[in-house]
């Protein structure tokens, strides 16, 4: 499966804010600072730039008979509110009404797929492989161990290759080593035990792609790559898997469609 992670969508600047009036509180949820940081995005990459890879205008990915539209789809729009409101919204509903048109009319071109019953018994144990498990670890315990990683403001915000690169060895610690010991006491935690082993692959893709890309760019800021870099890195960042089940990853320049 491709997976689209530019970095990129906020110019990279420092906000001068008017003076507030003395007493006057900043209305901010809970746990965030008034604080500027830049323009960099929480998260290392930005809403909308994520998702399957679009290979043509009809919503098609890269994998053979998926359409796709909206936040599913790596679609580069940027949220509603940073340009007007409402404009992704829009947006993502006519991605929607073409990706479904599409997948339509590719539907009466194929036969039904057939999976084996050995098939199905195969992939219901990978689901239930942490509800059978008698030891493990919860996955409370390791989602707050991957945020203590991940969101240090020298990892998420204001980037450089030392942290990066230190984070990913704590995370691809934890992809070893923790997830396939993920444990669940109830249908309720066998769902977490799974969101936590996604949460940890996109850790990984997302400080992988942060490295590769040498320069800051928008909502994406490198500490040793401050400046832009039009000549090398004009650039979506793809990562897939390959035959082997590593994780790649590859440039695809910004003025051209991704290869099927």
């Amino acid at each position: 499966m491709h997976q689209e992670l530019p970095n990129r969508c906020h110019s990279f600047r420092q906000t001068n804010r008017p003076p507030r009036e003395e007493g006057a509180k900043e209305h901010m949820p809970p746990g965030m600072s008034a604080s500027p940081v830049g323009g960099s995005s929480a998260g290392l990459s930005i809403h909308k730039s994520e998702g399957i890879v679009p290979i043509n205008e009809k919503c098609e990915s890269t994998i053979k008979g998926l359409y796709a539209a909206g936040d599913a789809l790596g679609s580069h729009m940027s949220g509603g509110i940073y340009t007007q409101i409402g404009s992704s919204l829009a947006g993502s509903a006519v991605q929607g009404a073409i990706a479904g048109e599409s997948a339509a009319i590719y539907s009466k071109s194929v036969d039904l797929v057939k999976i084996s019953y050995e098939k199905m018994q195969e992939v219901e144990k990978e689901i239930l492989a942490p509800l059978k498990r008698k030891q493990g670890y919860s996955p409370a315990w390791v989602t707050q161990t991957l945020q203590s990683v991940m969101i240090p403001n020298f990892v998420l915000y204001i980037k450089k290759e030392s942290t990066l690169q230190g984070a990913l060895s704590y995370v691809e610690e934890l992809l070893a080593h923790h997830v396939p010991m993920l444990k669940a006491d109830s249908l309720h935690e066998l769902r977490l035990a799974h969101e936590t082993e996604n949460m940890i692959i996109n850790a990984k893709m997302k400080l992988k792609a942060s490295l590769m890309r040498k320069e800051s760019r928008c909502s994406h800021y490198r500490l040793d790559y401050p400046n832009l870099d039009d000549k090398n890195w004009r650039a979506w960042i793809n990562i897939y898997q390959d035959e082997n089940k590593n994780m790649v990853l590859e440039k695809q320049p910004f003025d051209t469609w991704a290869k099927a």
